[in-house]
């Protein structure tokens, strides 16, 4: 799939503190240009973030850092959505990025990587935060959704290898479609299936719909878990990208099974021989840009000043470890 051409302005300078965890992650360093967390600003900033306020971020018991949310997104160009509805990004370390929302509240990305293992193991050791969300596209289980329409969870449905469903996880979503509403867009509400799959038959897709799902992903399922082993409230967010009736299983032989990116040489050895993929290749790759248009589009006014309340504020999170 071709690569996003927009990228948001990123600072170089840390967004956590350099006895924090991100700081000793392997393979980042701290940028020299960055102000001291141990100062504080002129107007008062937090002593962690000195360009949030101070009810943004509050210092955990364990030198971690508490978050209002933090958003997970699995691709690139996911991450890239989020981060352009952010101010003040600075990296936190390795698929890290912290930023400030609309109302000064302080936000962390992290990119995920494609898959349950991966989001599991990343939301297992995330910073202390007042809510979860995932945040990225998503394959339609039902006719009327197509590219780049937005669905919100109001429950997670996992499905086994097998193609089973498990036990429902809850996802917060009461209110999210009269507030999307009042601001001009349509949000749709309902179950969001988890498959393991990078991409499921029409038959997988078919036994999900059976039971109302709206859409599918692989990663929501892992934070959603995550989210309700620490007491707190998890947000899903989609953005259509394959409708139903598409058969995308040959992009499996050039997509990368954990970032998502094209593998340009398999591309090129898939595609070349068969002028009949071509056409379904544009396809995609326009759809993928009206995804992120307008996942980008809604993710600043959901992040933006007069956000929707989500989860628990900074503060109550923190009592909670």
């Amino acid at each position: 799939m071709p690569r996003s051409s927009r990228t948001p302005t990123v600072s170089n300078r840390s967004c956590r503190p350099a006895s924090s965890s991100c700081a000793s992650s392997p393979g980042w360093s701290r940028s020299r240009g960055a102000r001291s967390p141990s100062r504080r600003s002129g107007s008062g900033g937090s002593p962690v973030l000195p360009w949030l306020p101070d009810r943004s971020v509050y210092s955990s018991g364990s030198g971690i850092d508490t978050y209002d949310i933090a958003i997970f997104a699995a691709l690139r160009w996911e991450r890239q959505a989020v981060l352009g509805a952010l101010a003040d990004v600075g990296i936190c370390g390795p698929g890290r990025w912290g930023g400030r929302l609309g109302d000064g509240r302080a936000c962390l990305v992290i990119e995920t990587g494609i898959g349950a293992e991966r989001a599991s193991r990343v939301a297992a050791t995330a910073p202390v935060a007042g809510c979860f969300m995932t945040s990225g596209c998503a394959g339609a289980l039902v006719p009327w959704l197509h590219a780049g329409d937005l669905v919100a969870a109001d429950r997670v449905i996992p499905f086994d290898a097998a193609g089973r469903p498990g036990g429902a996880l809850p996802a917060e979503a009461d209110g999210l479609g009269a507030w999307a509403a009042a601001r001009g867009f349509r949000l749709h509400l309902g179950p969001l299936a988890v498959s393991q799959e990078i991409v499921w038959t029409p038959s997988a897709k078919a036994a999900a719909a059976a039971i109302g799902a709206l859409a599918v992903d692989m990663e929501s399922a892992a934070v959603a878990a995550a989210a309700r082993a620490r007491g707190i409230s998890f947000v899903g967010l989609r953005v259509v990208l394959d409708e139903l009736g598409e058969d995308l299983r040959f992009v499996t032989d050039f997509v990368d099974p954990a970032t998502g990116e094209a593998r340009v040489g398999r591309a090129l050895a898939t595609l070349a021989p068969r002028p009949w993929l071509w056409r379904r290749t544009v396809r995609l790759a326009r759809q993928r840009r009206t995804a992120e248009r307008r996942l980008g589009a809604f993710l600043a006014a959901f992040l933006g000043p007069d956000r929707p309340a989500l989860g628990l504020d900074a503060p109550a999170a923190a009592a909670l470890s």
